[in-house]
């Protein structure tokens, strides 16, 4: 069991580095193979508080960065929350039978 206390402060910890690795990696400071081992590492985090949530946001962000090289937009877009859970999924099971918009149109709407 984890302690209430060391749990909110290691997801603040995660929020902070998301916040940080997205900002150097839109500014040019680290590279995406950087940016994605520090997503890992966070991510490893997150499992260690059995914080699912947070690994699927980590997930999400990684899944991202290997499917574009573009960056310029990253931090905003996780500032939106583009990478969290849509409130749509404890709906009915008839709106889980949607399709998700691929990540290429949504990268075009963001630009």
């Amino acid at each position: 069991m984890i302690d209430k206390n060391i749990k909110s402060r290691a997801v603040w910890f995660i929020n902070n580095e998301i916040e940080r690795v997205l900002r150097d990696l839109e500014s040019g400071i680290i590279k995406k193979d950087q940016a994605i081992g520090s997503l890992n590492t966070l991510f490893n985090v997150s499992s260690g508080i059995e914080d699912t949530t947070h690994m699927q946001l980590v997930c999400r962000i990684i899944t991202y960065l290997r499917t574009t090289n573009f960056y310029g937009q990253i931090k905003k877009m996780y500032m939106n929350n583009y990478f969290h859970e849509s409130n749509q999924t404890n709906q009915t099971t008839s709106d889980e039978n949607k399709e998700m918009i691929p990540m290429k149109v949504l990268e075009k709407i963001v630009r």
